[in-house]
């Protein structure tokens, strides 16, 4: 295991840019994204995140004189970048973050697989920035939360999916909405697969690393017990590569910084729940 942390933390080293950000394919072109993943997994690994001048420098240029981002996705990334480094926006973000609170789903992103993520980033960056979210906003997200919530307690526009799912408690959890009137272990448990470990909807396989990092996520929050823990840490493990990253699927593919950080804290949630029990 030793051997294995030191190459996974070589590979993510390696993926620094001299601007200070980080680039999963290891031209000088960073992201917020990558940059996020990359220093959360100095953190899941137990290496301490220190403080970077270059790194820091290049998270505040992405922040408007408004204080606003370009969308939620970056804000986000940037916000929890920035308190890894013991760092906040140099500008109050407090109105933006408010109105990602609010988005229009006609509207959404074309990268994001859900309906809730943006709730989901925004009151993450709520809890990040310890801002107190008003009364009214609370109201508009639990209801525009709770109007896709299905008979089985899974969450989705159409139809439930495992992500969204964890989307929408996460968002609501991160408002402060009691997690006691929210019982949706019926989906949950029907998504939970003996090869696998978790699928994006019931019989709907192969699964990949994003369905078993949200399976495992909801199990936490819902304080549920998986059934299949043994098919998630073999699923993990074999997503592992030589390079020392991490990709999505049983059956190869390319390592990058976002698979690798939820692999990490797949592991780390794992070892939360085996000690819980």
């Amino acid at each position: 295991m030793r051997q294995q942390r030191e190459q996974t933390l070589r590979y993510i080293r390696e993926r620094r840019c001299t601007s200070g950000g980080y680039c999963f394919y290891r031209l000088d072109e960073p992201n917020a994204a990558d940059t996020f993943y990359a220093l959360d997994s100095f953190r899941l690994l137990g290496e301490p995140v220190r403080e970077d001048p270059d790194t820091i420098h290049y998270l505040h240029s992405f922040q408007h004189d408004d204080g606003s981002y370009q969308n939620v996705f970056v804000g986000a990334a940037v916000i929890r970048a920035l308190h890894l480094l013991g760092e906040r926006p140099q500008a109050d973000p407090s109105e933006w973050i408010g109105g990602a609170l609010s988005p229009d789903q006609k509207n959404r992103p074309v990268e994001s697989v859900s309906g809730f993520e943006e709730y989901m980033l925004a009151a993450e960056c709520c809890r990040v920035l310890m801002i107190e979210v008003p009364e009214v906003l609370k109201e508009q997200v639990v209801s525009g939360t709770l109007r896709y919530r299905n008979k089985d307690g899974g969450f989705g526009n159409e139809s439930p999916t495992l992500i969204e799912t964890f989307h929408a408690v996460f968002a609501l959890a991160g408002i402060g909405y009691d997690m006691k009137d929210l019982v949706c272990p019926a989906f949950l448990a029907s998504c939970e697969d003996l090869v696998f470990g978790f699928l994006a909807v019931p019989g709907a396989r192969p699964g990949f690393l994003e369905h078993v990092h949200a399976g495992l996520s909801l199990c936490v929050l819902l304080g549920y017990s998986p059934r299949f823990p043994d098919a998630c840490e073999g699923f993990i493990r074999r997503c592992h590569r030589e390079n020392g990253g991490y990709c999505r699927s049983l059956y190869g593919g390319s390592a990058t910084l976002e698979h690798t950080w939820r692999a990490l804290e797949c592991h780390a949630i794992l070892r939360r729940l085996e000690g819980n029990n």
